[in-house]
């Protein structure tokens, strides 16, 4: 099987359903968001326009009137003053839902609008403002990573299904919610989190000690400390907004040699996979029947849904032929879009 980058919520989904990770991940076909998966996008663009605000007013300290562009709500013009009223907050919700809601599959409701404001406002109250962005010392907002492994290990040399050559070095790629500073050698990197605390693969309940394996903040890790080397340590906080709040831990440049012994094992798993194994071979599990677009919808022209038609595809075809056949048309192996 192909790999070339690893991110979060790939690492991730391989372990939730081998086959789902080939067809979202290898194939390129995406999947729709959910309407809570939308909600949860609307309320990281309110924290995510709230902190672009606070480093603008961290840089421009004596201006009056300023303003930003978000590449997704446009426009956003403030005070000092206004960034920190009430009003200001509302009317980011406002236009961050009309921006995610007016042209999607899914109907929503007013209910459903005042449920994004009120989650907004559950993480910017919390504990007396501790992580409103406005009152922390921005560092950067949603920065990309892009980050070659140089291991022996991680150089690769494929033969693509149409003939040519792919040869490079896996990357680790990424966009983080939030970087502020805490002092002069620490840094805390902030994910909003609006679903459940769970380990959707195992169904477990999210705990310290899983935090401490978890793969995602071990990834930030190893990534704020190659985009931001001049910090010798970071806090690493995960803010599940409906679902137990903050979860902070700390940890440095020698928890990067745990990352690189889960990421090498991952990397070669993925590389030795030729029948990606489906998580229900009937198809009768709720994750598969609740959860998965490609259960839900068949194949073009085929009167299977898409998960049945690759594992058929794949059965009967092996799996070069299968990517050659079935990669979305205008996809690249190592594409990326942030947030991820």
């Amino acid at each position: 099987m192909l790999v070339t980058y690893i991110r979060s919520s790939s690492y991730n989904n391989y372990d939730f359903c081998q086959q789902q990770y080939f067809i979202s991940y290898v194939l390129g076909h995406p999947t729709t968001s959910g309407k809570k998966a939308q909600m949860g996008t609307i309320v990281h663009k309110v924290m995510e326009c709230l902190a672009a605000c606070k480093k603008k007013t961290q840089e421009s300290p004596g201006s009056g009137l300023m303003s930003i562009t978000d590449d997704a709500i446009g426009p956003i013009t403030f005070t000092k003053s206004r960034l920190m009223s009430e009003e200001f907050v509302d009317d980011l919700v406002d236009k961050s839902f009309e921006h995610y809601t007016s042209n999607c599959t899914h109907s929503y409701t007013k209910k459903e609008e005042n449920d994004c404001r009120k989650w907004s406002w559950m993480a910017l109250e919390y504990n007396s403002g501790q992580f409103d962005p406005r009152l922390r010392d921005i560092v950067a907002t949603e920065p990309h990573f892009d980050i070659p492994i140089e291991e022996d290990w991680a150089e690769y040399e494929y033969q693509t299904p149409d003939g040519s050559t792919l040869k490079g070095r896996l990357a680790v790629k990424g966009t983080i919610d939030l970087v502020t500073r805490v002092d002069d050698d620490i840094i805390e990197v902030v994910d909003w989190k609006t679903g459940r605390r769970l380990d959707w693969a195992t169904g477990q309940e999210k705990t310290y000690e899983k935090f401490e394996v978890d793969p995602q903040l071990l990834l930030y890790n190893y990534a704020i400390s190659k985009l931001f080397p001049e910090y010798q340590q970071s806090i690493m906080t995960i803010f599940y907004i409906k679902d137990g709040g903050p979860f902070s831990l700390c940890f440095d440049h020698s928890d990067e040699e745990k990352f690189m012994g889960m990421l090498k094992k991952r990397f070669l798993q993925i590389q030795d996979t030729d029948m990606p194994k489906m998580l229900s071979a009937g198809q009768k599990h709720w994750k598969c029947t609740k959860l998965c677009d490609y259960y839900k919808n068949n194949w073009e022209g085929t009167d299977k849904n898409i998960c049945q038609h690759i594992h058929d595809k794949l059965k009967k075809d092996g799996i070069e032929k299968t990517t050659l056949d079935c990669t979305k048309e205008g996809f690249s192996i190592g594409y990326y879009d942030a947030p991820g």
